[in-house]
């Protein structure tokens, strides 16, 4: 057992690593796309541009927060916390939530004012090229979020690669507006772009609300991680295990906890039931990666 849990704590600490590299990245590329538009904005004075430096503005507050939240939830479970801290990633998210959508809020309000009262933009094709050089950082960012993402099953990096998305689009619907003024001289592109793209910020902040809060409420794991469960115990059934029942899930930052009653046959010694019980938790955790399994083995007949 203490090589697993040596193999187990290295795994944990190259994954915290890892997480903490890819939140430091999101804060870099959003303090620069913040510099980047905010020499566009006062060059173009385009809504749609002032609107993704809102956006970015609100990135690199949320990534600060994002940063330490990672990195509070890789700190051991202690006397008082002995599930560990990984929740914290879903408070990041959830707070990252709000901050996606009052963006979006502000967006849709200046974007409506600006349709009302029209207001005209200048340097376009600059304005275009900036973007363009925006976008390309946005979309490199949200690519390598992602991957580090589905690497360490973080629900922080989740949502911050949510959040970037939603800089691609404000990004490039910025781009489109001022290329679309610049050909046509219609104005009225700007604000109207403006609007569309931030309902889908206000949608983007639904989703991660909603992820958050299911994780903050130990809502059950996908019945897919039940299957793979009743798969696992039924390999050790002509080992003198007969079922298992009160199966219980839940998640925790990228932890996964599964809780068990494992049905062992009545005349197994107190060690081979031991034995077995952690064969079976070796199993599992071996099927579903950063899980933490607990069992507790109930003779037949008890």
């Amino acid at each position: 057992m203490q090589d697993v849990s040596s193999q187990a704590a290295g795994a944990h600490a190259s994954e915290a690593k890892l997480k903490a590299s890819a939140a430091r990245l999101s804060v870099l590329a959003a303090a620069f796309l913040i510099a980047l538009k905010t020499v566009t904005g006062l060059l173009t004075g385009s809504i749609s541009v002032w609107a993704s430096l809102l956006d970015s503005a609100m990135d690199i507050f949320a990534s600060v927060i994002n940063y330490y939240a990672v990195r509070a939830a890789a700190v051991p479970p202690d006397e008082d916390h002995r599930y560990g801290h990984g929740k914290a990633e879903s408070l990041a998210g959830l707070f990252q939530s709000f901050v996606i959508g009052a963006s979006g809020l502000f967006l849709m309000w200046e974007a409506i004012r600006r349709i009302i009262t029209p207001h005209p933009t200048a340097e376009e094709w600059l304005g275009v090229g900036t973007m363009a050089v925006a976008c390309g950082v946005s979309v490199a960012l949200v690519r390598r979020l992602r991957q580090v993402a589905r690497k360490t099953d973080s629900p922080a990096l989740t949502a911050d690669a949510a959040h970037y998305i939603t800089d691609v689009y404000t990004n490039g619907a910025a781009l489109f507006a001022l290329f679309f003024v610049a050909l046509t001289g219609w104005t009225l592109a700007d604000p109207v772009v403006s609007l569309l793209i931030s309902g889908f910020i206000l949608y983007s902040a639904f989703e991660v609300a909603r992820d958050s809060v299911h994780v903050l409420m130990d809502r059950r794991l996908p019945r897919a991680i039940d299957d793979k469960v009743a798969s696992v115990v039924e390999r050790f059934r002509g080992e003198g295990v007969l079922g298992f029942h009160d199966l219980r899930t839940r998640r925790s930052g990228s932890h996964k906890f599964i809780d068990l009653h494992l049905e062992v046959e009545a005349d197994q010694t107190l060690q081979q039931a031991h034995d077995l019980t952690v064969r079976v938790i070796r199993a599992l955790q071996q099927e579903i990666p950063r899980s933490r399994v607990q069992i507790h083995t109930d003779p037949a007949g008890h």
